[in-house]
C-alpha cells in the first residue's frame, strides 16, 4: 500500500475484482448500492484490509 491510503495498480486491481464479484454474488445492479458498496471496500482497504480473501470475508460481515 502506497502512503496515506492511495493504492497501486496491483491493489487496484484486487479491489476491483473484490467489488465485483460481491456485487455480482449479491446481485447489487443500482449505482447508489453498487457506491455504497465500493464505499466499504476502500474503507476495509484503508484500514489495511488488503488480502483479497480477507477484503471478502470482511465484506460479507459488514456487507
Amino acid at each position: 500500500m502506497l502512503p496515506y491510503g492511495v493504492a497501486d495498480s496491483a491493489e487496484l486491481e484486487t479491489l476491483g475484482r473484490v467489488f465485483n464479484d460481491y456485487c455480482a454474488k449479491h446481485e447489487i445492479v443500482s449505482e447508489a448500492e453498487r457506491e455504497t458498496i465500493a464505499l466499504k471496500v476502500m474503507c476495509l482497504f484503508r484500514r489495511g484490509v488488503i488480502d483479497p480473501d480477507q477484503l471478502s470475508a470482511e465484506l460479507e460481515r459488514v456487507g
